[in-house]
C-alpha cells in the first residue's frame, strides 16, 4: 500500500469521526470554516504553481497533481455529504420536538389554532 493510500485513508476517518461526534458545537464550526480557508488557499496556490502541486503528488506516490485533487474533492465531498446527512437528521428531529410542543399547546388552549397557510 503506498503512502498516499494510508494517508488519505487515515484522513477519512479522522473526518468521519469528527463529523459524527462534533456535529454542532463551536470547534465543528470553527473546524469546518478555517477547513473552508486553508482550502481556498491550496486552490489558489495549485493554479499559481502547478508544478508543485504535481512535485506533492509524486511525493505521496501519486503520479499527478490532477489525481491528487480528484482524491481530496472526493474526501472533501463525502464529508460534506455525512455533514449535511446529519445535520437534516438534527434539523428533522427539532422540528419533530417543536411540532409536537405546538400541538400539546393547542390541545390545552394555551395558544389559539395555528393555521399552516398563514404562515407562508
Amino acid at each position: 500500500m503506498r503512502i498516499a493510500q494510508l494517508f488519505l485513508m487515515a484522513v477519512i476517518f479522522v473526518l468521519l469521526w469528527f463529523a459524527l461526534h462534533h456535529r454542532s458545537s463551536t470547534e465543528a464550526r470553527a473546524f469546518r470554516r478555517i477547513a473552508f480557508l486553508g482550502l481556498t488557499v491550496l486552490i489558489i496556490l495549485a493554479v499559481i504553481f502547478p508544478g508543485t502541486l504535481t512535485s506533492i503528488a509524486n511525493t505521496f506516490g501519486i503520479g499527478r497533481g490532477a489525481d491528487l485533487v480528484i482524491y481530496l474533492v472526493a474526501i472533501g465531498l463525502l464529508f460534506f455529504s455525512v455533514s449535511t446527512y446529519l445535520k437534516f437528521g438534527d434539523m428533522d428531529r427539532r422540528i419533530t420536538l417543536l411540532s409536537r410542543h405546538i400541538a400539546l399547546l393547542e390541545s390545552k388552549g394555551d395558544i389559539g389554532r395555528v393555521d399552516p397557510d398563514s404562515l407562508k
